[in-house]
């Protein structure tokens, strides 16, 4: 062939009048044989195809429209593509729209990542239509090599998340490398309501090192670096609750998560950095009340209602005659304590508090303080199914001893609100 023919099919190519619409109409009309569309494309102006790729367009095509049991045995991931590529441009580019209008992705994104480059630019733009409709599209992989190549994993910014306290918040703070430094998320997130504040920060890597110096790191409230699964993943937990509740996460979110990422498939265990020691489980869990020493769990506290409840029943311990000594009292203390203590924990407050001390027991160990570690994690893993543990009813004891031990007098008969204990 001569490059004045080459030349002049090329302008015939460019020229022609000829719309997928058109196109697509021509293929679903089975009055018409494939010489037959084959003879209108090239009146058209197209290049004319062969009968048998007309036929093999309109097999693909009748695939693209079959049901999901068919779409599995038949057209269907990377043979469905090949297929398509196979074709004529003219006909490959009809079926990619087709595969668009049928909702197909799978093929739309084996063509949108094959060679062919004008076949992938079109099954992009359906894929980006699809968006558009409100469909959920699955994000295609970069293809080559980045042009910003991720650090290492040695030399990644570092995660970190604070203790947990009375009322199951805490803060986190996601890191990743950014090209001029290290791209920040850092929120403030509750077991019971969600999100409760987020914000995405920009910092250089001297300044992330010097922020997370500043991070909280005393004796009531401290700091423990984490993995950035479990970031995210503490994130993401945090949305899922508080939905689950009716807390909906505040406006910045959107805008945090295209930093983030999704969360993992398979989320990190809690307390896999603490080893129980030769003893096991038992002897830790028997000391579960003693976690309530520690500064960091001084705070923790029953919520309001079972507290003021509480707060009740140990003023009229405080004040009754039934009791002879302070022995006695301690007891019925005691005694109200537990059945206190049984009564708040109901299977889900068990699990929610399990969490939580499984969490605190990274913190702790990530801090040196491997004794309370090792009985957070040994407790955690008892409470799901036993709410007799002494740090049930440590929970409500330690919060009020000192308000049984106060002279009758100065004890008040309902205690206002947000004042029962100063920690």
């Amino acid at each position: 062939m001569t490059l004045a023919r080459v030349l002049s099919k090329v302008r015939a190519l460019m020229a022609h009048n000829l719309t997928v619409d058109e196109l697509l109409a021509l293929l679903k009309d089975e009055s018409l044989k494939a010489d037959s569309i084959a003879e209108e494309m090239e009146c058209a102006g197209c290049e004319r195809p062969q009968k048998e790729q007309v036929q093999a367009a309109r097999e693909a095509l009748a695939k693209l429209k079959a049901d999901a049991a068919a779409q599995t045995a038949g057209l269907t991931g990377p043979d469905a593509a090949l297929d398509i590529a196979a074709l004529p441009e003219m006909l490959a580019l009809c079926l990619v729209h087709a595969a668009g209008r049928e909702g197909r992705q799978e093929v739309l994104r084996q063509l949108a990542q094959g060679p062919h480059k004008a076949l992938a630019k079109e099954s992009k733009r359906e894929l980006q239509r699809l968006k558009q409709k409100g469909v959920q599209v699955q994000e295609m992989r970069m293809q080559g090599e980045a042009v910003l190549r991720p650090l290492p994993e040695s030399e990644a910014p570092a995660c970190y998340a604070s203790s947990i306290d009375a009322y199951g918040e805490r803060a986190v703070w996601w890191a990743g490398p950014a090209r001029q430094g290290v791209e920040v998320v850092q929120v403030v997130i509750s077991d019971l309501k969600g999100i409760l504040a987020i914000d995405a920060l920009a910092l250089s890597r001297r300044s992330y090192r010097e922020f997370v110096k500043r991070l909280p790191r005393t004796n009531v409230v401290t700091t423990a670096e984490i993995s950035k699964d479990h970031a995210r993943q503490l994130i993401a937990e945090a949305e899922t609750q508080g939905t689950r509740n009716g807390f909906a996460p505040p406006e910045s979110y959107g805008a945090a998560l295209r930093l983030l990422g999704p969360a993992p498939e398979t989320p990190p265990p809690p307390g896999d950095n603490v080893a129980l020691g030769p003893d096991g489980e038992l002897p830790h869990q028997l000391a579960g009340a003693a976690l309530f020493e520690d500064p960091l769990f001084m705070s923790w506290i029953p919520e309001e209602e079972a507290l003021r409840s509480f707060a009740a029943r140990v003023d009229e311990i405080a004040v009754s005659q039934l009791y002879l000594d302070a022995p006695q009292r301690q007891q019925a203390f005691e005694r109200a304590a537990e059945d206190a203590a049984i009564a708040y924990f109901t299977p889900r407050r068990r699990a929610l508090y399990a969490r939580r001390l499984s969490e605190m027991a990274h913190v702790l160990a990530e801090v040196g303080r491997i004794d309370a570690a090792r009985t957070a994690l040994a407790v955690s893993r008892a409470l799901p199914g036993d709410a007799t543990n002494p740090f049930c009813r440590a929970l409500f004891a330690h919060a009020l001893q000192s308000r049984l031990e106060r002279p009758a007098a100065a004890a008040p008969p309902s205690p206002p609100a947000g004042t029962l204990i100063t920690p």
